[in-house]
């Protein structure tokens, strides 16, 4: 039953993790802002490495966030849950300087994510008032430890 109870309690934190990398972030939001994405997403993102794009790839098709055609990738409803998900934590960072007042908007939907999961370890979430991010951060639940511990590889 112990086992259980912590697998419940910790589940926005593997959560969190599986949707915190930061090529992730920006493939979903990229995609969320300006429509599909050609499937060169090396052109996309050409400050990313090859292989932390492959990872953000993998990682969205295993989730189910992404679509692929022959020639492009487009957001899945769940992959748009997740967009809305990534704005309004970095609405709720900018909104209380989380973790600076300049931080970047990957750097605020992390920072936000990572106060998450303490807040609900902690039960604290309706005194910080993220709540309604933790109930869609767990809407979002549908990760497999082996998908959300996948370690992004550094072979290039």
């Amino acid at each position: 039953m112990t086992t259980t109870h912590t697998s419940i309690r910790d589940q926005p934190a593997r959560t969190a993790a599986a949707l915190s990398h930061p090529g992730l972030i920006r493939l979903i939001t990229e995609i969320d802002d300006h429509g599909p994405v050609p499937n060169t997403l090396a052109r996309v993102f050409p400050d990313l490495p090859r292989h932390q794009i492959r990872h953000a790839r993998d990682t969205a098709r295993d989730l189910g966030l992404i679509d692929t055609d022959h020639h492009t990738y487009r957001l899945t409803d769940r992959g748009t849950a997740l967009a809305d998900l990534y704005d309004q934590a970095a609405r709720w960072a900018r909104a209380h300087d989380h973790p600076a007042r300049d931080s970047s908007f990957v750097t605020r939907v992390q920072a936000t994510f990572d106060h998450l999961t303490r807040a609900a370890r902690n039960g604290e979430t309706a005194a910080s008032g993220t709540g309604h991010l933790l109930d869609a951060l767990l809407g979002l639940s549908g990760t497999t430890p082996a998908v959300a511990y996948r370690p992004l590889s550094e072979a290039a």
